[in-house]
This record gives structure tokens, sequence and C-alpha cells, in this order.
């Protein structure tokens, strides 16, 4: 029988440690080829309104003798001026409501073992890997943690961070001073260290050992000159860092080392890079227009050394050369790899797959989620 989990029961069955741990497997068999996963792919068609796009996201992934998963995402976007930057904004049907779904199948036989919201699985499947990042590169006297964003991504980050860490002081930005204040309080009682809001990005940035980077803005949010020797930095959007702080960054870390892919010789209708991922637009070439184009990540840190987080095989950690080193995780905290490919060549599938595993596991344990007879999904005809 499959179960369906919304956003609040899946937040009963799994705990940041949890989350970080079933990611590190996941990268394990991956980087050893007992994982798979199929590569983000956007398709974008205009609405009626003119400043909207309907688009239909999805990405895969399985492990071997364990699950796969299928994460479908349906929006309506559009990509305003906000506070001077560009943003990128989202909804299913009417604002302030979203669509995803994750289906979980067994890779033993096939079966639908779950169907779930998306929202808080993938935010703490992103924050998990981010996590992975901050315990291999970041300095081991790392104690103060910056924070640029105050919603639902920025509370999973600093949960995730404060698992591989021992955050000392939480020091936050965000533009909106209300919400500020609500997530410094919220943290300030989960997190049990000093929070403090802070109206000033620069002073975060620059008092920061570990700087998170969670919003959606188009354009960068952090001065290269802010950036100080020996900071680890972690980010949700690859518009958030401008190429001048790129080129500062000295060690770029890899989850798993494997071909990067390419893109640049694939010739299909209507096939571009769109945001961060590989996409297909539809549309009249003023409509296209709108849609923000890729930036190829080839050679993104043209100045970082690029280094394995962790020999998986040995579990052996990346060693710091030097205590200065200014360090990320390639691309960002979604675990990608080099390449042209944008954000469609991570290992977001896998993430999908063992996250939602786990999640799945103890909601069976906990008796947790709403059962649905499995005959819905089987018929007797093949296709």
């Amino acid at each position: 029988m499959a179960i369906f989990l919304n956003n609040d029961q899946q937040a009963a069955c799994i705990t940041p440690q949890e989350a970080i741990e079933a990611m590190a497997d996941g990268c394990k068999q991956f980087a050893v080829g007992n994982a798979i996963r199929r590569p983000r792919i956007d398709n974008y068609l205009p609405t009626s309104r003119p400043a909207e796009y309907f688009c239909f996201s999805s990405m895969e992934g399985g492990v071997r003798s364990g699950y796969y998963a299928l994460r479908i995402k349906p929006d309506i976007l559009s990509w305003p001026v906000v506070n001077g930057m560009r943003r990128r904004t989202s909804y299913c049907t009417k604002p302030g409501l979203f669509g995803g779904l994750v289906f979980l199948f067994s890779t033993e036989n096939a079966e639908l073992l779950a169907i779930m919201n998306d929202g808080y699985v993938q935010h703490v499947r992103v924050a998990a890997t981010a996590a992975l990042g901050v315990r291999y590169l970041a300095r081991r006297d790392a104690a103060v943690v910056g924070m640029f964003g105050s919603g639902g991504m920025a509370r999973h980050f600093a949960q995730a961070v404060n698992s591989v860490v021992s955050i000392r002081q939480l020091q936050v930005f965000s533009p909106n001073w209300n919400n500020l204040q609500s997530y410094c309080r919220e943290m300030e009682q989960q997190l049990r260290c000093e929070v403090v809001p802070n109206k000033d990005s620069q002073t975060v940035a620059q008092n920061a050992d570990i700087l998170c980077l969670c919003t959606n803005s188009q354009d960068p949010v952090v001065s290269p000159d802010w950036i100080k020797p020996g900071i680890h930095l972690t980010n949700v959007r690859t518009t958030e860092l401008s190429r001048e702080l790129c080129a500062k960054i000295e060690v770029a870390g890899l989850l798993t080392r494997r071909t990067p892919p390419s893109v640049a010789k694939l010739v299909d209708d209507d096939f571009e890079i769109r945001g961060d991922a590989m996409a297909y637009v539809g549309g009249q070439p003023d409509e296209r227009a709108k849609i923000p184009r890729g930036v190829p990540t080839k050679e993104r840190y043209p100045n970082a050394k690029y280094v394995d987080c962790c020999d998986w095989r040995t579990g052996t950690p990346y060693k710091r050369g030097r205590w200065e080193e200014i360090t990320i995780l390639a691309t960002n905290s979604m675990g990608i790899h080099e390449g042209d490919a944008g954000a469609s060549a991570g290992n977001q599938g896998i993430q999908f797959a063992t996250i939602a595993g786990r999640i799945y596991e103890n909601a069976r344990k906990l008796d947790i989620g709403d059962k649905l007879p499995l005959e819905m999904f089987l018929q007797d005809i093949p296709t």
C-alpha cells in the first residue's frame, strides 16, 4: 500500500542529522556506480499574461537495491525587480500555493511506495548537501555563521549546519525586518546559540566563518571585498555569486568525481540553457527573451583547485592546505559537477531518492501518512 505524506508529516519523520547521513550514503553509492540520476530539465510555455511563463520541471534518480524518486514541479514563473534586484517568483494555481510532488518507487519490484509534497524534502535535501560541504570544507574552528535570508531555506540551512559544526553565533541579514526578527527568535530557540539580526549585509558577511546565501535573487548579493580569508561559502542559487567573487575562491569541493556532463554539442528544437538548468522553451522570440539565460558553469571558479570532499571508498576527508583557504562546494549547495550543463549536471535526483527514502522508512515505522490503495496505480494492460 502506498502512502501520501504532506510536508508536516514529513517533518515528523526525519532529523537534520538523518538527512545528512542519508545524503552522504547517496554520494558514496553514486561514487562507486550504485546510483544514477537523470539531469533536471525545465520546459517553458508562455501564458496569456506577458510577464508570466508556465514551467514544468522534473528530475529523477535512484540507488541500487533501494529507492527511485521522480520529482515534478509545475510552476507559473516571473522575474520582477524587487528592491532593485531581479527576483524569481513562482506559484501553482494561484499565488501562495505550490504544486511540486515526489514519487518514490522501490527499485526491487518497481512498486509505488509514496507520493510526497516536495516542499519539505526539497529544503531538507539542499540543506543536507550544503551541510556536507561544511563538514568537509569549512575550518574546524568555524563558529560564526552568516545567513542571508529569513525564509524556509534559511531555516533548514541553519539547522543542518548546526548538525555538523558547533555554532557559537548566527548573524542574519534579510531586507524584510519583520521576517528577520521572527526568524531570529525562532532560530535562537532551536539552535540554543546567540542569533543576531542585522540590517547591514556587509557586516554579516565580514563576520562570518561560514556564509550561507539563501535568497531568491537573480543578481549577486555579496561584494567580493566582503569575503575574508578562511571563509566557507554556501549558496542556493548560482546567481547569488558574482564572477568576481567566484574568482576569489581557492578550493571547490566535489561530493562525487564523475565526468562533467556537457551539452555543448546537443542540437534539438527549442533547447537552451535557461535560468540555471537545461530547458526546452516555447513561444515567440520576444516572449523567450523574457526568461533569464543561464550562465555556463564551466570554469566557474577560474582560480580554484578542485578537490574531493571525501574519498568515499576509504572515508578520508579533505584536509585544508592552508587556514586562509576560501572554500565552496561546487557549484553550489546542490552538489553540482562542473561543466556547461548548469544545475542540470547535479545529483539532485539521488538526493531526493535517499532522503525521501529515509522519510518513507521512518513514516512506516511511526505509522504516519495517508494510505493509498495500490490498485489505484496498477493495471493489467502492458505499456
